[in-house]
């Protein structure tokens, strides 16, 4: 089907996640998800503050971009994040673990998080990075997230060595039917195509660093 302006920015995290952004860079981003009715802005907790001056709705990524930090500092991560002003939080999980064959280790840590944010609530999306999984592992890890209670699962960070696929998305989209758990999909979404296949997949939320080159 074809996606309005604002069917795009409905569904828009608006990611400013590069090392090098500035407060300027934050500032600038955060007036454009409230000019241009974006959904979120997607930024480091460092930047949560900031963004939440200008912006009503900002994403903080938490154990980003490799998802290897201990649970607690997690924890700690998403606490500061959303005493600043976060809604919502992309925690990347320990994928490194679950591919190890520990996922009893992801369970723990999401289920922290969601025990202690859910109740407010924060909306929790889980991020998998699918580029280093097979399909059964990207069906088996959607179904612990779905276990553990989050809001979304998501596909990438953008820092890995690959984003967003067909694929990967059809077997999410899969995994977490009738589950009521949503399914964001993030990396390498960069053209108003990208955006409409996800979006005609079944995908609710995008993550783009890009916003004009998404629109039809």
């Amino acid at each position: 089907m074809t996606y309005t302006r604002k069917q795009i920015a409905d569904a828009l995290d608006y990611a400013v996640l590069k090392p090098t952004a500035t407060p300027r860079d934050i500032v600038r981003a955060a007036r454009k998800v409230r000019d241009e009715g974006i959904r979120s802005i997607c930024v480091a907790p460092a930047n949560v503050g900031i963004a939440r001056l200008y912006a009503d709705d900002v994403t903080a990524v938490i154990g980003f971009p490799h998802g290897n930090t201990m649970p607690a500092v997690k924890l700690l991560e998403a606490t500061l994040a959303v005493g600043h002003g976060a809604l919502e939080l992309d925690v990347v999980i320990n994928y490194g673990q679950f591919l190890a064959g520990k996922p009893h280790l992801v369970k723990e840590e999401l289920t922290l998080l969601v025990n202690c944010f859910k109740p407010m609530p924060i909306a929790i999306k889980a991020i998998l990075e699918t580029c280093y999984y097979t399909s059964q592992q990207i069906h088996d890890a959607c179904k612990l997230c779905v276990d553990c209670g989050v809001d979304f699962v998501k596909t990438s960070t953008g820092f890995g060595d690959g984003g967003a696929t067909v694929p990967a998305v059809m077997v999410m989209l899969e995994a977490v039917k009738g589950s009521g758990v949503e399914v964001k999909a993030s990396g390498g979404v960069k053209t108003y195509a990208d955006a409409a296949r996800y979006l005609d997949l079944g995908c609710t939320r995008l993550g783009a660093g890009r916003f004009e080159e998404l629109l039809p």
